[in-house]
């Protein structure tokens, strides 16, 4: 394996993912000739043929089919690798990168990073991303730690809870139910509601929480990011189902409705791989988030 290269690789999953030389080829900027000189080369270094070439076609071989799915993932993985590397030389070698719930976020982070900056003179990137994306980038080693929705315990990641915040209803401040206060989840049958996507690990609370109760929702709308469901409620459109955090960024024509029969939390927490040590400028910035969210 020490004569197969990259180049070779790359060559071959753009072959295989094109369907043939001369697509590959305008793919890598390169000729064909070039593109068939690389597949070549890996072939020998393999030990196999990766493709069945024709005047027409190009089909991969079984072995070449075997191949492919690995080869898009060690490609992948290079172009992961290439970006952290980059991301270090543009940020600064000991730039810190966390992730955190863009609801929380906007009210977390300005004072916290102000004292960080006091302690530590690296740089911080903040992917501000959904629960499952953010859990991907901790088991990767992308990002040290994630302030985070907490669900289902799972064996590779440590978890640290926080606090827990209610699932509430976000309504006009037309709605006669924004006058209330507080109303059940039966009170919400018939009406229009906002979803944030059934993927979202709230939504799934939501599910999993009303599943006993004999209680029909209409999911009218629904959007990936909790700022979408905002609007949409302000307008009339529909009543939208959050995080109470989300109240932290409201604008004056929305209320907050809390929800009760029964009541749902989400608890919220950092996340981190497990036995993993953070680093030193990590462990200053996960402690003032700890100290803030739990004040």
């Amino acid at each position: 394996m020490d004569n197969v290269d990259v180049a070779g690789v790359r060559a071959f999953v753009a072959v295989a993912e094109q369907g043939s030389f001369q697509a590959a080829a305008n793919r890598l900027n390169l000729s064909p000739t070039a593109v068939g000189r690389r597949v070549r080369k890996l072939e020998d270094g393999l030990g196999t043929v990766l493709f069945l070439r024709t005047t027409r076609t190009v089909t991969l071989t079984a072995a070449g089919s075997r191949f492919l799915l690995r080869a898009q993932k060690l490609m992948s993985d290079l172009g992961d690798a290439l970006s952290e590397i980059r991301d270090e030389e543009r940020f600064g070698e000991r730039a810190v990168a966390i992730g955190c719930l863009p609801t929380i976020a906007v009210h977390l982070l300005p004072d916290v990073l102000g004292a960080f900056a006091e302690q530590e003179a690296c740089g911080v990137q903040v992917f501000d991303l959904s629960a499952s994306a953010m859990q991907d980038l901790v088991r990767s080693g992308r990002i040290e730690f994630a302030v985070s929705f907490i669900g289902a315990q799972h064996d590779d990641l440590s978890m640290h809870p926080l606090y827990s915040e209610p699932i509430v209803a976000l309504v006009s401040e037309h709605d006669p139910v924004a006058e209330q206060g507080e109303i059940s989840w039966h009170d919400l049958q018939g009406r229009r509601l906002v979803s944030i996507g059934t993927a979202s690990g709230t939504r799934s609370l939501i599910d999993t929480s009303l599943s006993s109760w004999d209680i029909d929702l209409h999911w009218h709308y629904e959007v990936q990011h909790l700022a979408t469901a905002v609007p949409l409620a302000a307008a009339g459109l529909g009543i939208a189902i959050v995080p109470a955090s989300v109240a932290q960024i409201l604008p004056a024509q929305v209320r907050t409705v809390r929800l009760r029969a029964p009541t749902i939390e989400r608890r919220i927490g950092t996340l981190r791989r497990r036995g993993i040590p953070l680093s030193s400028p990590a462990s200053t910035l996960h402690r003032l988030i700890v100290n803030r969210l739990r004040g």
